[in-house]
Order: structure tokens, then sequence, then C-alpha cells
């Protein structure tokens, strides 16, 4: 009777791990199906086709780029190229990807720019909220050329793409807009605030979202590094500049901002005095580091002043 009460146990033990062996492998697919559906389909931002395309299509057209911005939505939102164009007598393009690329897709956009243009001068203009995001490898990933992707870490990528996170917001994403690809409007440097109001009070947001020295990112200075070495490779001036922040970030943050300059200082990075440009509450777009539509020109003199003798001394 024992042998056989073994056997059927062994048994049994078997099917349930077949069983269970077979429920996490649907439940991996399943993740992983779901993940990469939504970055094809451009649901998450670190996969934004559009941006990406939108600012891709200016270092592949034939106009030349002699002063090149890259960074994120705080650069798109307060930098007018053509005006600064006329203020500086130099062909000038605004590269602005969004915060979710970060300093990996800012990195990919120096080294386009270089191959593609050769310009005199880039600047790197990041918002200091998306400077404590720790996770900058999905911007490398998604603005990467195919040739990059054989010396990626296999087992980065698959954490790409095997996330919870990632698949909520997903899931979220298609609740709240259906499953249609995401359709941007752009308005001549970068993707209009029309179709994104503001949904939070600015104070709110900066309560929920402090600050503090340690949350600057290294895998933020890692890329920054890497524009940084290339720009000298190439011996072209780089340099960084905070976007605009609400002006309640400027005075609650020192700690932090201290502390993400003294990061950046140790890129070799070279950093424009005056920055961020610290944005009242009347100033204030559709988000904390966006200015008004109708202010971008102002904040583009603004951010001129500061860059004026650095593009002084650049050459001919």
């Amino acid at each position: 009777m024992t042998p056989h009460r073994s056997s059927i146990s062994s048994s049994d033990t078997r099917r349930y791990l077949r069983t269970l062996v077979w429920t996490l492998a649907a439940l991996v697919i399943g993740l992983v199906s779901i993940t990469a559906i939504g970055y094809r389909m451009g649901w998450v931002e670190a996969a934004n086709h559009e941006i990406y395309r939108y600012q891709r299509a200016k270092i592949d057209a034939p106009a030349p780029i002699d002063v090149a911005f890259v960074g994120d939505s705080s650069l798109g939102n307060a930098i007018d190229a053509r005006l600064f164009a006329e203020l500086t007598g130099r062909p000038t393009a605004n590269l602005a990807l969004n915060g979710s690329y970060g300093a990996g897709g800012s990195y990919n956009m120096v080294r386009k720019l270089i191959a593609a243009k050769h310009p005199h001068l880039i600047v790197v203009m990041q918002s200091i909220d998306s400077m404590r995001r720790d996770n900058a490898f999905p911007g490398f990933y998604f603005s990467a050329e195919p040739s990059d992707l054989l010396a990626m870490p296999p087992m980065q990528i698959l954490e790409l793409y095997f996330s919870w996170k990632t698949a909520k917001r997903i899931v979220q994403q298609v609740a709240k807009s259906g499953f249609s690809p995401k359709v941007e409007v752009f308005d001549g440097d970068y993707i209009s605030q029309a179709a994104y109001p503001i949904d939070k009070p600015v104070k709110q947001v900066l309560a929920e979202n402090p600050l503090q020295p340690s949350m600057v990112a290294a895998a933020q200075m890692h890329y920054l590094h890497k524009i940084a070495t290339t720009c000298a490779a190439a011996r072209i001036t780089c340099v960084f500049a905070s976007g605009p922040i609400y002006q309640d970030y400027c005075t609650q943050t020192r700690g932090y901002l201290d502390a993400l300059g003294s990061a950046v200082d140790a890129t070799g990075l070279k950093r424009i005095a005056g920055t961020p440009l610290c944005v009242d509450d009347a100033e204030i777009g559709n988000s904390i580091d966006h200015v008004r539509p109708d202010l971008k020109q102002e904040y583009t003199r603004r951010y001129y002043a500061l860059l004026r003798d650095v593009v002084a001394s650049l050459g001919t």
C-alpha cells in the first residue's frame, strides 16, 4: 500500500510542477507581450516614436545645424530655434525628446548630430526633475541604431520588457484612451501643450515629489559623461544647462541643486551658470518645467543671454 501511495504522490507532484511551469511561462509571455506591444504603439513615454522621428528628421534633413539643443520637454517648450538662430546668426535646431528618454536619449542624439552635421555647439538641456530618474537605459535603447543593439547587455533588454510597472501603465493607457496609436500634435519645435492640459496644481506636484540630494541619478550622469567624452573626441563644444523649473523648486530643493551641479561637473560637461531659470506661477505652462507657449521667445532670449559668451567663443 505504501509504495502505491508514494507513486500517486510523485505523479501528482510532477503534474503540479508542470502546471506551475506552464502557468509561469504564460505569465512571462503575457507580460513581455503587453510591454512589447505598448512600446511598439508608443503608449510608454520612453518609446514615444513620434517625437523621436520628428526630431530625428531634422538631423537627416539637408539643412545645416551649427548650434543644437538636445534634452527633454523643458527644452522643447523653452527654446525657439528660429529665434535663437536669428540672435546668433547660426543655424539652430531644437531636438528635444521627452523626460523618459533622459540623458540616454540625449547621448544618442549627440552621436547622430556629430556624425551627420558636426555642429560647433551642442547644448544639453535637461530638467532637474529628469535627472532624478534612476533608469536611463530605456531612453538609450529606444533611440539607438539597430547596430547598437548587438552590444547591449541582454539582461538589461530583458528587464526592460519584463516589467510589471510598465505593463500596468500600458493597461491604464489603453483603458483611458483605447487601442489607437498615440498621435502627437506638433507646434514648431516640439509637441503642442494644447493636447496635454496640466492635471495637478504645481504646488501639489512639489509637495508630492520633493527632491533630495541623494536623488541625483548616477544612471543619468553615466550618459552625460559619455556625451562629454564624445564631444571632446570630436572637438565640439558641449555644455549643460538645466531647463526652466517652477520657482518653488528653486528655493526648496537647494541641496538637490547643489548635488546635481557637483555631479554634472564631475561628468566633464561645462555647466552654464544661472540655470535653471525659475518660473513663477503665472508663467507655468502645462507642467512644472514647461513655460507657457506665449513666453517661449522670452525664455529663448533669457537662455541666449546666458549662452552668449559660449556662442561668441565658437569658431567659424
